[in-house]
């Protein structure tokens, strides 16, 4: 039997090529379209989970490999699924550090006057300088949603310390509080 390519779809049909370059029209009819979708349909297994769930598990923290270990559908099939809601907690850490906040500046100790008015500066910039103040090393973000909303975490070390902050985070308000 010889391997064919798809080159492109025209006109409802698939256009595909031998090794030898000879090209073939392949009619894109219910027929191929159901024996695809059997084809790629979830394994024999019998599981039936949906990719709702699927994309709830891993919005709310867990990784394709936990999903597929708790419902019992294949590593492969949950993955399908996994990467908008990637996208989507990436975004929300993203979000998260551009939240707008005040600074207070500091006051002059000789006068107890402020040395400059509040600034104004986003969430991400501010814990990036009391980071590097602390030498932290290992930064990693990380979000997920839970029945109270957004949770934004870091973890990093610092003075060979591990720490883990996490914050409550709300997109639609944009605001974060920890």
């Amino acid at each position: 039997m010889q391997d064919l390519t798809v080159i492109g779809i025209e006109n409802g049909a698939l256009l595909v090529a031998s090794e030898s370059g000879e090209r073939y029209r392949v009619a894109i009819d219910e027929v191929l379209q159901s024996r695809l979708r059997q084809s790629t349909t979830q394994p024999e297994s019998g599981v039936k989970v949906s990719p709702r769930e699927i994309q709830a598990q891993i919005r709310a923290g867990m990784s394709a490999e936990d999903v597929a270990r708790s419902t019992g559908a294949s590593l492969e099939f949950v993955e399908r699924f996994e990467g908008p809601v990637l996208a989507e907690r990436l975004h929300i850490v993203s979000s998260a550090l551009r939240v707008p906040v005040k600074v207070a500046s500091p006051t002059d100790p000789l006068r107890g006057d402020p040395l400059s008015d509040d600034q104004s500066s986003t969430f991400g910039d501010v814990i990036e300088e009391r980071l590097d103040g602390l030498g932290a090393v290992d930064l990693r973000w990380a979000s997920w949603k839970e029945e109270t909303g957004w949770v934004v975490k870091l973890t990093f070390t610092a003075s060979e310390i591990d720490h883990d902050a996490r914050w409550q985070y709300d997109p639609k308000r944009h605001s974060s509080r920890r």
